[in-house]
């Protein structure tokens, strides 16, 4: 249902002065745009339900109506206008618009109606003006008001209806454009967090038919921006309507759009605020114990599993009204400041009216005071708790990790309830902080010193420790005490300061005035500490005495050779220092007795071979001090050692003498036994196996000591050690075995002599009566052992004059070097051994190169010698076959020789030489192949000459290009010849062709090849192109004329891959000129390269002029050129 509510109208209107009244119209926003869309009959139509117009002024005019009584009230209208108010709408410009009122006479008797409309341009009566209408009771009187619109605007005009009771005003409006936002008539924001915004935009458009010019209001906890704005019709902005509860609940407020034609819209906005799944992991935080001065810590967790990003600030209160009186008071802490300055400065200056600037400044300094103070988040400060961070954001999902730090100043139990105003929660979440503050942890390391029997007036000192086990200072001083047994005493220092972790030494001096029992407390305070530390000190103060610590001195049971200590106190508690020696009467008079650790370093010693016999009794006591002097109520440390050398029961006295007192004042007891403990070999007899001569082998004794009592040992040196079959040492012959434990003496064993070897060692134990104990040592000495193989080596066929090499092994299979020597059986052996000597280390393989370099093509046959120390010699058989020749040549001439190229009919040689490195004569045959030998020919090859001047003989058809000379030749070994390959080709062609060499080596018969070569040459014909072909020279001559030389160039090109020379030859009356243009000798020379170009141009050569031919003759073809 459209609820329409009428408080007020805020129209403009506008009346014949030009006047401007306003009114107020309140709708909701789909309600005011229906209501605007409507035209002037539509709007007639809705106005069904009447109701009287206020009356303006009673009238009392009785005389006027033919009847004297109403009907109706006084109170009650007697004309009932309909509609209320005539209202003219969505109108055009210059367009007539008509509209009925009628007037209904709601009374019982006739009433007089006058209708009076002031002259108005735009609004006139249909009918006579100000005239008086009868109207019957319940009938009505229509009026008809016309209205001529200027312009689409405001317009406001009043009918004034008069009877003869009252005076009534029917308003007559003229709405012209409006301006119509498309607010929703609700807005629901359905449930949100607490203290936190939400926030929803709408998109308003101007769906009206003018500018809007709105304010835009709403109540708390809702807002909305933009606050007011304009906008064009068919535009658009973007309003945000914001929520933000401080306290849970549904919340109801309007949306009021205020448009300046004065209009009013409500959209209602609804929302519910709850708290947000935020919390503490925890209410109570309890941290430890803190020093004061100190700080700890621990961490509370914030859990934020909504889907807000949650703002938190920690606070020392609970509420924002705590907060607010906390402002009240700072402001009127500040206030009080303030005051008390002005009053002082007001007071010094006398209320100086100069002094405005200062009165300023104070005032400038108290406002910024308060603005700092409003501006204040009031966060936790507090000087024991502290929290950081102390204000932050959770994302959603998400939790914070809040340290708590506590800080305490006193040594006491601190509670702190902290608060945190968190978003998405109404209250503030509390947090209980407890701690508890520690003072200085100090005590003495003893509280009680019990000093015993002491003598009186003599100043006895103590130390006493004040610790300090906390990690601050511990500031301290003495409480003076107060009785008379407390101030004999003395401490030094009185008061200081112990730091962290130390201790602080008191020297305690007493010197007791009173004799007897005695228990003083002293009381030391400690700052920041609650209690005292007290110090205890009792004891009793009499006379002197002196005695020893002990009643007597029991050695018991005594290893011989082993030193044995006790100790004893002597204590002097006279007055005076006492003078003291001490001795035992039945101790022998001789050398020191000799302690094991002495022995063990003396392995040759005589003591180990035989029992102990010296001519006087060994002194086997010693005291330390034997004599001294004990300072007053002092004492003095005693040591008695007996170092036993004698097997026996030992009972005597420690005598004490004392000066000027007497001798034997005191005597000790004293008793001992001496005793030699049973040492037995496990492993009487060691066998070593076999042993590589000159090798040390080592191997372990093991020694038993089955006793209650340590042992010394010792391993005799060996003796007659030259002679003996196999040598033995220790590097730690002696030493001391414990009770009943064992030990393992070292033994290194060493072979002299092959063969089975035994030898005994001797080991004597120290004190022990009799014949020492015997080890037997039992190996088989041996060389060292080496494996050769193989043990033949067959070369089978080798290739004569190179190195074909063979790997001798040579395996040490001992724990020794083996040295080696290789070598032929023979003098001058065709093989050669690397390397022919060395070691080969233990357990290791040694590679012996056998290389054979044959020199003939027989078989070889040698044997090799393998000498090995101490080892018979090994002999391996040699054999190899050489294959091949010993004939070599010192150029590359086999498998191919390549001669590249060559100008036939002129003669090619190659030389080289043969030499025969083998160990027989051998007679060479050349021949080629497909050819008929050759002819034994001596005579060395003629040199090659110019063409046509000795030219060499071309070979006869069906022989071949290529001869050797000598073709026949023998070789004694040794022996060097040279050979001379020489070709000649009549034609250009290219001529490959296979020289054999055969070989009758010794007295062998048979003929057998031993080289093979193809031998391969190009024979060409040299070219020469000439430019021009042909050279003319004309002459015309008068006879008044002088002849001059005329040139021409001419370029000779050679066009072949091989260089040659030419001659020039002209004859009469034509030269050859060089570059000067001064003529060349007769049959000059010129070279020219391979395919190389060489001219006679007009700067170079030139040719003189003359009316023959001009010859070009070389060594190999002849070449003309017609000149005319």
């Amino acid at each position: 249902m459209l609820i329409r509510t009428r408080r007020a109208h805020r129209r403009h209107s506008a009346t014949a002065s030009g006047a401007v009244r306003t009114t107020v119209l309140s709708l909701t926003p789909s309600a005011f745009q229906k209501e605007m869309s409507l035209n002037t009959k539509q709007r007639l139509a809705r106005a069904k339900k009447l109701s009287l117009p206020p009356i303006v002024q009673p009238q009392d005019k009785p005389g006027t109506s033919h009847h004297k009584f109403s009907a109706a009230a006084p109170e009650q209208r007697s004309f009932q206008p309909c509609p209320p108010e005539v209202v003219f709408q969505n109108y055009s410009p210059g367009e007539v618009c008509e509209v009925p009122l009628v007037l209904r006479n709601r009374d019982k008797v006739p009433h007089l109606v006058k209708v009076t409309l002031k002259s108005s341009p735009y609004f006139q009566l249909v009918g006579p003006n100000d005239v008086c209408r009868k109207v019957p009771p319940g009938l009505y009187t229509t009026v008809r008001i016309l209205f001529t619109p200027g312009q689409r605007k405001d317009y406001f005009h009043q009918l004034l209806c008069t009877t003869e009771n009252e005076e009534f005003i029917v308003p007559i409006w003229a709405i012209g454009g409006r301006a119509i936002l498309d607010f929703p008539d609700q807005l629901d924001f359905s449930t949100c967090p607490v203290k936190y915004t939400t926030q929803k935009t709408l998109l308003v458009h101007n769906v009206g038919n003018r500018p809007a010019r709105y304010e835009l209001s709403t109540q708390s906890p809702f807002s909305v921006t933009p606050a007011m704005g304009t906008l064009d019709v068919g535009d658009a902005v973007e309003v945000a309507v914001e929520f933000r509860p401080l306290k849970t609940g549904d919340h109801c407020r309007s949306l009021v759009v205020h448009y300046d034609t004065g209009e009013d819209t409500h959209t209602s906005l609804h929302a519910r605020a709850v708290d947000a799944h935020i919390r503490l992991d925890r209410n109570t935080v309890t941290l430890q114990k803190t020093y004061i001065t100190m700080s700890n810590s621990a961490t509370v967790l914030i859990h934020n599993r909504s889907d807000i990003t949650a703002r938190f600030q920690w606070k020392a209160v609970d509420t924002e009204e705590q907060e607010d009186q906390l402002r009240q008071r700072q402001y009127h802490r500040i206030y009080q400041q303030q005051r008390h300055k002005l009053y002082s400065f007001l007071k010094e200056r006398e209320v100086d009216i100069t002094c405005r600037e200062r009165l300023a400044l104070l005032n400038h300094t108290f406002q910024s005071e308060v603005a700092k103070i409003r501006g204040d988040p009031m966060l936790l400060d507090d000087d024991i708790f502290s929290l950081v961070p102390k204000e932050g954001e959770i994302m959603p999902k998400c939790s914070a990790e809040i340290s708590v730090f506590f800080t305490p100043q006193a040594a006491q139990v601190y509670e702190r309830t902290v608060f945190c105003d968190i978003s998405g929660r109404e209250n503030r979440l509390p947090l209980l902080l407890m701690g508890e503050g520690l003072g200085p942890q100090v005590h003495f390391h003893f509280e009680e010193l019990n000093i015993g029997e002491v003598f009186v007036r003599v100043t006895h000192r103590y130390e006493a420790y004040l610790i300090n086990k906390g990690p601050i200072e511990a500031p301290f001083k003495l409480i003076p005490p107060t009785t008379a047994m407390g101030s004999c005493f003395t401490f030094v220092p009185q008061e200081g300061i112990v730091a962290p972790e130390k201790l602080q030494a008191i020297r305690v001096s007493f010197c007791p005035t009173i004799r007897g029992e005695f228990e003083e407390q002293f009381y030391f305070h400690v700052a920041e500490s609650p209690k005292p530390v007290i110090f205890t000190v009792r004891g009793s103060v009499m006379g002197p005495t002196f005695h020893f610590d002990v009643p007597a001195l029991h050695f018991g049971d005594i290893a011989f050779g082993f030193p044995h200590t006790l100790k004893c106190c002597l204590f002097n508690t006279s007055l005076t220092p006492m003078g003291f020696s001490l001795y035992i009467p039945g101790d022998g008079l001789g050398v020191p007795s000799v302690s094991s650790t002495t022995q063990i370093g003396k392995p040759s010693s005589q003591l180990w071979r035989k029992e102990v016999r010296v001519l006087r009794r060994l002194q086997e006591f010693t005291i330390n001090p034997h004599s001294g002097t004990v300072r007053a109520l002092g004492s003095q440390d005693i040591k008695v050692t007996l170092c036993p050398n004698t097997v026996g029961d030992y009972n005597l006295e420690l005598v004490l003498d004392v000066e000027d007192v007497g001798r034997k004042v005191f005597a000790l007891p004293l008793t001992a036994r001496c005793i030699v403990p049973t040492l037995r070999v496990l492993n009487p007899v060691v066998e070593l196996g076999h042993c590589c001569l000159k090798v040390l082998y080592d191997e372990k004794v093991t020694l038993v000591n089955d006793s209650d009592f340590p042992g010394c040992y010792c391993l005799l040196p060996q003796e007659h050690k030259e002679e003996a079959a196999a040598w033995y040492s220790s590097l730690a012959p002696s030493g001391i075995i414990e009770a009943h434990s064992s030990v393992q003496i070292p033994i290194t064993v060493q072979a002299q002599l092959l063969g089975q070897c035994s030898i005994t060692a001797k080991l004597a134990v120290f004190g022990r009566p009799g014949s020492p104990l015997e080890i037997r040592l039992e190996c088989v000495g041996q060389g060292p052992v080496v494996y050769v193989h193989p043990r033949e080596i067959n070369f089978g066929s080798v290739p004569v004059l190179e190195d074909c090499s063979r790997t001798l092994h040579l395996a040490n299979q001992c724990k020794i070097p083996a040295a080696f020597q290789v070598e032929m059986a023979v003098e001058r052996s065709c093989w050669r051994i690397e390397p022919s000597k060395g070691v080969v280390p233990p357990s290791s393989e040694v590679s012996v190169a056998i290389v054979a370099n044959l020199n003939d093509t027989v078989k070889f046959q040698e044997k090799l010698k393998v000498f090995i120390e101490n080892n018979p010699v090994t002999i391996i058989p040699l054999q190899a076959v050489g294959i091949g020749t010993t004939v070599v040549t010192d150029k590359p001439l086999v498998p191919k020789l390549d001669l590249k190229s060559c100008f036939s009919f002129s003669r090619c040689f190659y030389h080289f030489q043969l030499t025969n490195r083998g160990r027989r004569t051998q007679r060479l045959y050349w021949s080629t192949e497909g050819f008929r030998t050759f002819r034994r020919s001596a005579r060395a090859p003629a040199p090659a000459g110019p063409p046509g001047k000795g030219a060499p003989p071309m070979p006869r058809p069906g022989s071949p290009v290529f001869k050797l000379c000598p073709a026949q030749v023998d070789l004694r070994p040794g022996q060097t010849v040279d050979m001379v390959l020489e070709g000649c080709s009549s034609t250009v062609q290219e001529v490959k062709e296979r020289l054999l060499c055969h070989a009758v080596v010794g007295k062998e018969t048979a003929k057998k090849q031993i080289l093979q070569t193809d031998v391969i040459c190009n024979f060409i014909c040299p070219a020469v192109q000439m430019s021009p072909r042909a050279i003319a020279f004309r002459v015309e001559k008068k006879p008044s004329d002088v002849l001059t030389l005329q040139y021409q160039p001419l370029t000779l090109k050679n066009t072949s891959s091989l260089p040659f020379s030419v001659v020039l030859d002209v004859e009469q009356p034509f030269l050859v000129c060089n570059v000067k243009r001064k003529p060349l000798p007769a049959n000059c020379k010129v070279s020219l390269c391979g395919l190389v170009q060489w001219g006679l141009r007009r700067r170079d050569v030139v040719l003189h002029f003359c009316w023959e031919l001009l010859k070009l003759r070389s060594s190999f073809c002849s070449v003309s050129s017609g000149l005319a």
